[in-house]
């Protein structure tokens, strides 16, 4: 195991740009010699199940098939080597139609929903920090577009211990 670690990597240009250790598959650029893609077999089964496009080292999106059937479920999208943004499949069919964002700490600050898949949003879940120190943040706002507007015309609002507060049209 001591040799294979010390070896040096692979010329990317003597392997048509590809190289493959253990369970990742490196892509590369081939005009620039770039990092372009990575393909990872997380669980070891001999199937990429995520793949990251990358610029480099640096990291600027992941795609993810949790269920290895063949179709993306999951899409991580990074700035300056920060999340920004997870994308869902919420039927596992491959259609990107939920969003998280996450806030500097990481928990959730928001996540956006088209539920009838029409290409806009018509669904914000909102998250408030908890009132209690250590607690996680908790769902404040759900705020809905039922008409198609691109806004939302009604919010519900929540306490903190999940019981429903109000409700609020807004015209």
């Amino acid at each position: 195991m001591l040799v294979v670690a010390c070896n040096p990597a692979p010329d990317p240009r003597q392997t048509k740009f590809r190289v493959q250790r253990d369970n990742v598959t490196a892509q590369y650029d081939e005009k620039t010699g770039r990092l372009k893609r990575l393909a990872v077999d997380t669980n070891k089964n001999g199937k990429p199940d995520a793949w990251a496009t990358m610029d480099a080292a640096r990291i600027e999106r992941i795609e993810i098939d949790r269920n290895e059937d063949g179709i993306i479920d999951r899409w991580e999208y990074y700035a300056d080597g920060k999340l920004v943004r997870v994308g869902t499949s919420t039927r596992g069919d491959g259609v990107e139609d939920e969003w998280a964002y996450p806030t500097a700490d990481g928990t959730i600050a928001r996540v956006e929903t088209d539920t009838n898949r029409d290409g806009r949003v018509d669904k914000w879940d909102i998250y408030e920090p908890s009132p209690v120190p250590g607690a996680k943040s908790y769902l404040h706002i759900v705020a809905l577009d039922p008409g198609g507007s691109g806004r939302p015309t009604r919010r519900l609002f929540y306490r903190p211990d999940g019981s429903f507060e109000r409700q609020e049209i807004i015209r």
